[in-house]
């Protein structure tokens, strides 16, 4: 049986909370050998988004952990891989954007592969009334993070992966891409991207700010300098 845990970052998104789970839940009971919970990680939401996600704990699993402040969604996307004891850990964001629909293929997927990505640049992916500075941010960012990695969308907040992937290291992350991290230290030999529809999202708006970018940045240098100090042990 596929024991799994999907951490689900969330800031006012109350209204999208109930939709999102319904859509997991209709999907993952149709399948057999699935014992998935959802862990949502709430930052002091000011619209009572963690009260909304309380409310639903009997009516589906699902474990609801309340922060005091916004403390960012990689520190959120850790602390529910720490409440999780299961074999298979993955994120998806709250906003409805991440189709569930692709759920049974990912989690199937995991039988030969080590991480299973959602990805937006695959040639079948598909992004709804993409702004088009958002898009050209996506497409820098993840150009510059694709010479760390062999996939074409590093950045994505959507994945699946199994645990011992990243067993022998601490993440440190703080920004919102904490998948590269994962793809630059983790221990895996097999990724597998699956295209799906990037929705756009209805009742919420983007979490991404400043420091967000911020992070980033700063994430990408200290990889690249990781890469090269690789490179260069390895030459000696």
């Amino acid at each position: 049986m596929y024991q799994i845990s999907i951490i689900i970052p969330t800031y006012n998104e109350r209204e999208n909370i109930p939709i999102l789970l319904e859509e997991i839940f209709s999907i993952i009971r149709t399948l057999h050998d699935i014992d998935l919970e959802i862990i949502i990680v709430d930052d002091n939401s000011p619209d009572e988004t963690g009260k909304k996600a309380e409310e639903l704990v009997g009516k589906y699993p699902l474990k609801v952990i309340h922060r005091s402040g916004k403390k960012g969604l990689g520190s959120a996307v850790m602390e529910g891989f720490a409440l999780s004891k299961r074999p298979i850990i993955g994120v998806m964001d709250a906003d409805l954007s991440h189709d569930p629909s692709i759920l049974p293929e990912m989690i199937n997927s995991l039988r030969e592969y080590d991480i299973v990505i959602g990805s937006r640049f695959s040639e079948q992916s598909y992004v709804e009334k993409w702004r088009i500075d958002r898009k050209i941010t996506s497409i820098i960012g993840v150009w510059l993070a694709k010479h760390l990695t062999c996939v074409s969308d590093p950045l994505s907040g959507y994945f699946l992966l199994k645990r011992e992937v990243i067993n022998d290291f601490s993440l440190i992350s703080p920004g919102y891409k904490i998948l590269l991290e994962i793809l630059v230290k983790g221990k895996y030999s097999k990724i597998k991207e699956i295209p799906f529809r990037f929705r756009t999202r209805e009742h919420s708006v983007s979490k991404l700010s400043f420091v967000e970018y911020y992070y980033f940045i700063k994430q990408l240098m200290v990889f690249y300098k990781m890469k090269l100090l690789k490179k260069y042990e390895s030459a000696r």
